[in-house]
This record gives C-alpha cells, sequence and structure tokens, in this order.
C-alpha cells in the first residue's frame, strides 16, 4: 500500500473518475458553506509501511542508562514460613519483566474447581513492592502490573507493612475480588501485615458451580501469634470516619473469612492458569522479601524437603529496570501486532511522568467540521489504573493533556479494573466541557479490532454527536445543548497519555484514515 490523501472517493480507479470526486467534494463544501472554492477537509490515509513523520512529544523517554535489578527467590531450604525445613520465596522485585517460579500444572480454566492452602511470612518490604502467588498464565506480557490470566493474593508493601487482596483477572483483563486487609484509596491504607516472620495460614478456593453457575472465590486468613492485633476497635484512629471505621473493621484481621461472587459473564470471558506459585507484579518498584511453606494445591501436598524441581523463568536474574513514566511509543517499522505487513504506530505510554504525543498536523479542524477516523487496533498490555487517548487534539499545550484541559475528540481508551479498558468516544470543548459515556466496547487483549469513529455536528438535532465503533459494538456520545458552540481548536491527530499517576498501556494502531484539513490551496498537508 501506498501513502496517499484522499478526497470523497478513496480509492478511484482512475484519474478522470477522482478528479470528478474532488469536483463533487467541493461543489457539495461550497453549496454547505455557500462559499466557492475546494474542500477544506480530506480523509488521509496511513499505512505506516514507511515512516510517517509525525510529530513526537516526550513519546521517547526512556533513559540511556538503566539501572538493573536482581532477582532472588524460589526454593529455599529455610524454615520461616513453613513448619519444617523446606520453602519457597526470597527476594521478589517488582519490575516489568514477568519472573516466577511455580509449578507446571497443566491447563486449568474456569470451569476447574481449585483449591490451595499453606502459609506465608514476610521478611521484609519497602513502598512500591508487590508480589503475588497463585494460579496463573506464565505467557505474560509484562509491564502490566498484575497477572491477566490469575487467581490468587496480591501483596502490596510499605516499609512497615503489607496489605493484602485475593483477586482473579480473566482472558478479557476484567478484574474482580476484595480487599482482605482494609484499603479505602486515598483515605485509609492500613499494612496489618508484619514484616518480623509472622505466620499466616491461608486457604483459597474456587467453585465454578457456586453462585448459580457464575462461580464463587473463598478465603482464609489466620494469624498465628499472642500478640494483639493491630486494627481492634481501640487501635483505629480517632479521627477515621464511621463508614471508614467499619470498612476497616469489616477486614482482617477483625475478619478472617472472605466470599467473592463472580459478576455475570465474567467466567464466560474464560482465563487458562498453567502455573500455580510465586510470580513478581509487573510494573517498576522495589523488593519484598517472602516466604510460602506448607503447600497444597488442587489435592497435591508439595513436598519442600528438597529442591521440587518447579519451573523457574528470571527468578534469579539481573534485569534491566526502566522506569515508571519511560514513555517508548510513536512508529514502529519492524512490528505488526496491529496489521499484516511490518509497520504501525504505537508502544508504551505511561499514566504517569510528563505529557507526550506522537501526531500528525491536521488543523485546523474545528467542532463544525465533520470528522472520521477508522482504522486496527490491539491492545497488548493494559494495566489497571492506566489510559491513553486516540484523536484530534491541539498541539499549544505543552504540559496538560487535552484531555484534562481542552480541544479534544477522539476516543479514551480505559476503565475500572471490574471491566478492562473501554473503547469510548470522548469530547473536550475550548472552555474545557467534557462529554462523554459511561460504558461501551472493551478492548480484549491481544485481539486485533476493526474500529472507526464519526463526528458529525449535524447530528443529534444540529447538536453533535460522536460515534465508535469497535468489532460488532458501537456507542454514540450525544452532546448536550450549547457544548458544540463552544467550540475546539484541533490542529493533531494520533495518541497521548493521561499523567495523573498510574500504569502501562502498550497499544498499537495501524491503516489509519483520519479526516484533515487543507490548505486553501487543495494541496496535501507535507
Amino acid at each position: 500500500m501506498r501513502r496517499a490523501l484522499q478526497l470523497a472517493d478513496i480509492g478511484t480507479p482512475n484519474r478522470l473518475v477522482a478528479l470528478f470526486g474532488v469536483v463533487l467534494f467541493a461543489s457539495l463544501g461550497a453549496a454547505v458553506t455557500g462559499n466557492e472554492g475546494p474542500p477544506k477537509r480530506a480523509v488521509k490515509s496511513e499505512p505506516f509501511d514507511k515512516d510517517p513523520r509525525w510529530e513526537g512529544y516526550n513519546n521517547r523517554l526512556r533513559p540511556q542508562v538503566i539501572p538493573t535489578i536482581t532477582q532472588d527467590f524460589g526454593y529455599s531450604a529455610s524454615h520461616i514460613a513453613s513448619q519444617a525445613d523446606g520453602e519457597l520465596g526470597g527476594k521478589v522485585v517488582r519490575t516489568s519483566t514477568p519472573c516466577y517460579y511455580a509449578a507446571d500444572i497443566g491447563r486449568k480454566t474456569l470451569n476447574d474447581k481449585l483449591s490451595a492452602s499453606g502459609t506465608f511470612a514476610l521478611k521484609g518490604a519497602s513502598g512500591s513492592s508487590g508480589v503475588f502467588f497463585g494460579w496463573f498464565q506464565s505467557d505474560q506480557p509484562g509491564g502490566g502490573g498484575r497477572p491477566v490470566q490469575s487467581l490468587g493474593l496480591d501483596f502490596d508493601g510499605e516499609g512497615h507493612g503489607a496489605r493484602l487482596a485475593v483477586r482473579m483477572i480473566n482472558a478479557a483483563n476484567k478484574s474482580c475480588g476484595t480487599f482482605v486487609t482494609p484499603f479505602i484509596p486515598g483515605k485509609f491504607r492500613p499494612t496489618p501485615l508484619k514484616l518480623d516472620g509472622t505466620r499466616y495460614s491461608w486457604t483459597l478456593d474456587y467453585d465454578p458451580d457456586a453462585n448459580g453457575g457464575s462461580g464463587r472465590i473463598r478465603f482464609t486468613i489466620k494469624r498465628h501469634s499472642d500478640v494483639p492485633e493491630p486494627l481492634d476497635a481501640q487501635r483505629l484512629p480517632a479521627d477515621l470516619p464511621e463508614a471508614h471505621r467499619k470498612e476497616a473493621l469489616s477486614r482482617f484481621p477483625n475478619t478472617t473469612e472472605f466470599s467473592v461472587d463472580l459478576p455475570p459473564g465474567f467466567k464466560q470471558d474464560g482465563a487458562t492458569f498453567n502455573r500455580f506459585g510465586l510470580l513478581n507484579m509487573m510494573k517498576p518498584g522495589n523488593p519484598m522479601l517472602i516466604y510460602f511453606g506448607d503447600l497444597h494445591h488442587d489435592g497435591v501436598t508439595d513436598d519442600f524437603t528438597k529442591d521440587p524441581g518447579w519451573v523457574g523463568s528470571n527468578n534469579r536474574a539481573k534485569l534491566e529496570a526502566v522506569p515508571v513514566g519511560a514513555h517508548d511509543f510513536g512508529f514502529s517499522e519492524t512490528t505488526h501486532h496491529a496489521g499484516g505487513t511490518p509497520g504501525e504506530v504505537g508502544g508504551d505510554l505511561w499514566r504517569a511522568g510528563k505529557y507526550g504525543y506522537y501526531a500528525d498536523h491536521v488543523g485546523p479542524l474545528t467542532l463544525n467540521d465533520r470528522l472520521e477516523a477508522s482504522g486496527k487496533v490491539m491492545l497488548k498490555v493494559g494495566a489497571p489504573d492506566s489510559d491513553i487517548y486516540i484523536g484530534w487534539f491541539s498541539s499549544a499545550e505543552k504540559e496538560v493533556p487535552p484531555s484534562h484541559s481542552a480541544n479534544f475528540v477522539g476516543i479514551h481508551v480505559g476503565g475500572p479494573t471490574r471491566v478492562g479498558h473501554y473503547f469510548n468516544p470522548e469530547l473536550m470543548t475550548s472552555k474545557g466541557t467534557k462529554g462523554k459515556v459511561e460504558k461501551g466496547p472493551v478492548l480484549r487483549p491481544g485481539r486485533v479490532f476493526d474500529w472507526s469513529l464519526v463526528y458529525d455536528p449535524d447530528a443529534n438535532n444540529g447538536l453533535g454527536s460522536l460515534r465508535v465503533t469497535l468489532g460488532d459494538q458501537t456507542v454514540t456520545l450525544a452532546l448536550k445543548p450549547g457544548v458544540k458552540f463552544e467550540g475546539a481548536t484541533l490542529d493533531r491527530f494520533g495518541l497521548f497519555n493521561s499523567n495523573i499517576g498510574g500504569q502501562l498501556v502498550r497499544i498499537y494502531l495501524d491503516d489509519l484514515k483520519y479526516t484533515a484539513f487543507r490548505p486553501e490551496t487543495g494541496q496535501p498537508r507535507p
């Protein structure tokens, strides 16, 4: 495919028909505006078979010198968590590269009953540390924080203790579970799990037939210590709001049994597990020193009196530690995640650090212009608390993303972890008024989707609407009265990050078509 700037009838068979299309398009434009002259808009086609020379701003922030980390966990002859000699664990560092030590369990799915029990003990942690223990799929994309296709214990460490949650993440990147220790984002985040080697016993069971066939998770935990628990009613902060106090007392150590019903349709999205064991959380961070013993899983009693010979991957290795916020996206000459032949645009965009974009010069366009875009998209990694934007925006602001300020028409890729990543229409006027929808199509990681977007200023009784289609699903944002007349200045088309704090999106786009402005000469923009 060759790069082209197309008008009206895309792919016309000869110059005469193409000329007729140009004249017809110009005549229609003149009829609408009342002015003679060439059309002001065209549909630009970009197959990315060569470097499109788009503008990049803070899109390549990978440092020249990358620090290294050392993973050091696996079989251990110690008995910190276990009652007798022999257990697994050690120093597990949170980093983007998947690292694990786990039993090969063949193939388990969400249609199988799963059961496990054991003990754990922590000997050290630091801020931004975390590990996972349970069932998971060994083929992890990395960089996404929590493992996709997993069921188990999520540990989150601080310098004075750790928190615990139990989660399941299916193949569609949807998450469900429960906080075991109290957690109220931005309000109350205690770390009741001690770092002194205290032993904790636990059980975890999954029954696919419970909850009316939708599936249920059950978890229990017990602390082995004669020391009073740190979260009894007398030890809670005196100024803690009553709602937060009730939440705290509904969690461990006051509550030791937990049950989670899988949401409707969650099990149908599926998940495949082929490992059971210890895995790092896959976001740059710090080390945690943790051990697991007295393990039983799916009818098997694990023997740690000697090395069980479990599968190790990067668990005793030195690895590069790319920091949070190190954007690395733009033209990718050799990959074809979203297309059939090499050449596409995309990469790693962090919801953290500096605002950056990679985009084509297309403006000026406004909310009075009909805007269209289409192409192929593939989400490779969609971590929790991550999102990005695709569409038309203004390049004038170089510090704050348009999605947080003004002047944007396009698609928001993001959403709550219980859903995954929506592919939804979103709009921001020049005055900062935002239009968005609450639900829409969802990107399934690893799958290529066809997509399209149409902003029609004349739809919705002249108020304007923004329609997005992903695969066979469509969602429409109908603008409210007065929104269109606030206007927007749009001079770029491409993708950019949010920088409010969070994790990584790894996404790729190919075979794009999008509306661009034509200068008065009627010639394509360079």
